[in-house]
């Protein structure tokens, strides 16, 4: 058996593209699942999930990501090969997970002092910021 895992951050209304390559012949079982472990049928067109077939590659497309989509798509294959003159059974499995967590965007507030600042003076230049990795913020000062 083989199993394949990752994670990935998404933001409200990204998209987030998975293949699945399976080799093995003949397929047993074939689940495509998404979040909730609800079915993925392929092929699927509809306007938040794309799911195509090219030969033993299937594509699934998560489109306008959001809360209600978060959790893991699965993709897992079962084969089972029956030897006609041995009668030996060899079988197989390949999963492949993928767990998408809904982040909020990246917000920024700036707060700028409104006092007037003498040259030569000093002072505070105040920035807030949230997200999902901690955004960074370049300083940068002219001249």
């Amino acid at each position: 058996m083989t199993t394949r895992k990752a994670t990935r951050y998404l933001e409200d209304g990204s998209s987030y593209t998975f293949t699945c390559t399976f080799t093995g012949y003949p397929v047993k079982k074939l689940e495509i699942t998404g979040a909730n472990s609800l079915p993925i049928t392929c092929p699927r067109s509809d306007a938040d999930i794309v799911c195509s077939i090219s030969g033993k590659v299937y594509t699934v497309r998560v489109s306008a990501f959001d809360k209600s989509k978060e959790g893991p798509y699965t993709c897992n294959m079962e084969t089972e090969f029956v030897n006609p003159v041995t009668k030996n059974i060899t079988s197989g499995r390949d999963v492949k997970e993928v767990k998408l967590f809904y982040v909020k965007p990246s917000t920024t507030v700036l707060s700028v002092n409104k006092d007037i600042i003498q040259k030569g003076s000093s002072f505070t230049l105040t920035c807030v910021v949230e997200g999902y990795p901690q955004p960074e913020i370049p300083t940068l000062r002219k001249g």
